[in-house]
């Protein structure tokens, strides 16, 4: 019985010391995602955008040092946040920018009714 307690604990051990594979697929998406974001000139023009993107890439940048000092395991889960946080970037400036244009169709609508109404009582 004591041997293998001593089988176990030793195996948990070994799988503990092994490092993860370096997340290549991972760092190459959250690298595209970010340069996609800083490419996006609305993205500057959204605070919260801005401030998604700046985030991300912060992130990558510490993935790249988890990564260069071998713990690949934290490096996924850091490539993945910077990832999202550049995918919410451009989701946010999209919305920003949609939100934008909408809200001039609105003050084009008014001015044009306000001018209709002007031309009305005129006559």
């Amino acid at each position: 019985m004591r041997t293998i307690v001593l089988l176990v604990a030793a195996s948990a051990l070994v799988g503990c010391g092994a490092s993860a594979p370096i997340p290549i697929d991972k760092l190459t998406r959250a690298q595209e995602s970010v340069r996609h974001a800083e490419e996006t000139p609305e993205v500057v023009a959204a605070p919260q955008a801005f401030a998604h993107l700046t985030l991300a890439k912060n992130q990558l940048q510490y993935a790249k040092k988890l990564m260069a000092d071998g713990h690949n395991e934290d490096a996924h889960w850091t490539l993945m946040r910077a990832e999202s946080d550049a995918q919410a970037a451009l989701s946010l400036a999209h919305a920003e920018a949609a939100r934008v244009d909408a809200q001039q169709t609105i003050d084009a609508v008014r001015q044009a009714m306000t001018l209709m109404q002007q031309e009305g009582s005129g006559s």
